[in-house]
């Protein structure tokens, strides 16, 4: 379960003509048009412009695309939820209404007294009507008897004109509309993606229609434009709700909801002290309904709200609550959006300036990046370098190496071909010197010594037809031969 905060914020909204024109431009605000009063102020970045398909009306019934109405019913419904301008002669006619409902009553008394009951249960009648009177009932009271007949019917036509005529006006001090704001702020991470900006509308009519029905909700706006594009945070809702209760006719708003905090503190905290039902509230008290209004609210978001999504709403810690910037952010909460240190063109300043924090940052790490580069590319050229004298030295020895390569290859030549030449030359001397060997030692076997000789003779001369070193071995090997067999031939000469 992900905890988050969840702001909730209301404005009332009285007929005077100050806040007359604060609802003007809150409404012209939330409805994305001019205010109607005091615009030449220079407007500041409010919202964003690509983004206006995405904000939503309800008005009632279906839930709308706020740019399918246009500016001109956008203006119309301006003028149908603000408070209506002061009449002319309003104070004049509040007087009139007061001292003239006084006359009634004594006329009532006195009429009474003389017996015209009938005219004086007429003239009840009328104190005790809600609402707009018609004038025929004047017509009505002319035909009743009763004394000083001019006199009470000037009395009755002079109440009705003021009466009427401030029909549907409530006191100044009374609240006229009210309106109040959620939203889940931006550094909760919590998008539209989890949150739909459709479910935000059906919360904020749910909590209306459970908690007050009586008051009829004049239209739920949500936006989803205060924000950049590739943004999904900080989508949320302004309500508009009348403070004239339809089932009584009166302006008793801020009485019912103490009435409904006051259930809420009955229920869940039954230790505590209830608020005056008058609704006449202290300092200490108005915080106090403040308090438990938050509460309230906070739970009911939870429950209705928050928990599918695996999210629980909060309050800020004490140490965030008391923060300069809570302070701060408090104190301009009456102010329009556009003049709040807080906004969306605040918002969009932060973003810019943050972004501009991790592009200097990003910056400095490509430069550092760059530095060590730097210094990788100067030692490996360093090593290229050195691989290129090695190389050098190698193609060196390898090009020596191929030099003695080829003449070992020369000389291989020369010794096959010698080869050659010598076993072809050789090899058939070897033979016949061999083979008269042969012969000498086969004659000596067969005591033909004159024919041994001549065959060593013979394979002595044929042997100095050969190399030195070879002539050399095989003539002392034949003369070996030749002593052997005169030691021999002297041996057998003497045993004879």
């Amino acid at each position: 379960m992900k905890e988050i905060r969840f702001f909730y914020r209301r404005f009332n909204f009285t007929s005077k003509p100050g806040d007359r024109v604060k609802c003007e431009h809150s409404l012209a605000h939330s409805l994305r048009i001019a205010p109607p009063t005091a615009a030449n102020k220079a407007k500041k970045l409010e919202w964003n412009e690509e983004l206006a398909d995405s904000n939503l009306i309800w008005l009632g019934s279906n839930i709308l695309p706020l740019n399918s109405v246009s500016e001109e019913e956008r203006l119309e419904l301006l003028y149908q939820f603000a408070p209506e301008p002061k009449i002319r002669n309003q104070s004049k006619l509040q007087t009139q209404q007061r001292q003239y409902r006084l006359k009634i009553k004594k006329a009532i008394e006195s009429e009474t007294n003389k017996g015209n009951v009938d005219a004086a249960k007429f003239l009840q009648d009328v104190l005790n009507t809600k609402g707009h009177v018609s004038y025929s009932r004047i017509e009505q009271f002319k035909k009743l008897p009763m004394q000083r007949k001019g006199q009470r019917i000037k009395m009755l036509e002079t109440y009705l004109n003021a009466y009427n005529q401030l029909q549907q006006r409530p006191a100044a001090n009374h609240v006229f509309l009210q309106e109040g704001i959620f939203k889940v702020p931006h550094r909760w991470d919590v998008g539209t993606d989890v949150i739909s900006v459709e479910e935000y509308i059906l919360f904020t009519q749910k909590f209306l229609d459970d908690h007050f029905p009586d008051y009829p909700v004049r239209a739920i706006i949500a936006h989803d434009d205060e924000r950049s594009i590739e943004v999904t945070k900080g989508a949320h809702t302004h309500y508009f709700i009348s403070g004239q209760n339809n089932q009584t006719g009166k302006y008793d708003l801020r009485k019912t909801q103490i009435r409904v905090v006051n259930e809420y503190i009955s229920s869940s905290f039954p230790d505590e002290e209830l608020l005056p039902a008058d609704g006449k509230l202290s300092r200490k008290l108005t915080k106090k309904f403040g308090h438990y209004f938050q509460c309230m609210v906070l739970d009911y978001a939870n429950e209705h709200l928050f928990k599918s999504k695996e999210l629980r709403a909060d309050f800020a810690p004490e140490t965030e609550q008391k923060s300069e910037l809570r302070k701060k952010m408090d104190r301009e909460a009456s102010s329009p959006k556009s003049e709040r240190s807080h906004n969306y063109y605040t918002h969009q300043l932060e973003l810019a300036q943050a972004k501009i924090q991790s592009a200097e940052q990003q910056y400095d790490k490509l430069l550092e990046n760059t530095q060590s580069l730097e210094g990788q590319f100067e030692k490996l050229l360093d090593e290229v370098t050195e691989v290129q004298i090695n190389l050098s030295e190698l193609q060196v020895e390898k090009d020596t190496v191929m030099t003695e390569v080829s003449e070992l290859q020369a000389q291989k030549s020369r010794l096959s071909q010698l080869t050659k030449e010598l076993s072809e030359a050789i090899v058939p001397k070897l033979v016949s010197v061999f083979k008269k060997v042969l012969l000498a030692l086969n004659a000596r076997d067969q005591k033909m010594a004159t024919k041994q000789i001549e065959y060593l003779d013979s394979a002595f001369s044929a042997a100095l037809e050969l190399p030195p070193s070879v002539t050399q071995g095989i003539t002392r090997e034949i003369k070996a031969i030749k002593k052997t067999n005169t030691a021999i031939e002297a041996e057998a000469s003497m045993d004879k």
